[in-house]
């Protein structure tokens, strides 16, 4: 997956003039990136939802305090986490900056901009 993401930002940066409002999608593979800027700004960590082969799922931001979930959907308890997301016996853990970088790769400084400006209308 980290292979076909990068590739896809490759060849979507070499066309002239795209933004990163043109395909970063939040909830088809960009989750990540969403997480860690929220997880930025308000210092909370990030977890991950694996299916019973251990594959990373989903990645979302948890605040302990509230007991609650935030991705791209918003904010919501953190038992329902796992609503719509594919996989079968879906669990979550708290995950490191490097299982995340493993599996969704990294993204440019325009791109974790445009993923702050977003960050806004869900905190």
């Amino acid at each position: 997956m980290k292979l076909l993401l990068e590739n896809w930002r490759k060849f979507v940066s070499e066309e002239e003039d795209t933004q990163p409002s043109e395909y970063i999608d939040f909830k088809r593979g960009d989750c990540s990136l969403l997480a860690n800027v929220v997880a930025d700004m308000l210092e909370l960590p990030t977890y991950g939802i694996f299916d019973k082969a251990g594959n990373i799922q989903h990645v979302f931001v948890y605040d302990p305090d509230a007991d609650e979930a935030i991705d791209c959907r918003g904010r919501m308890p953190v038992r329902d986490i796992t609503q719509n997301i594919r996989g079968d016996d879906l669990t979550y853990r708290k995950i490191t900056q490097q299982e995340i970088k493993d599996t969704f790769g990294t993204y440019s400084d325009e791109e974790y901009e445009y993923a702050e400006e977003e960050a806004h209308s869900i905190i």
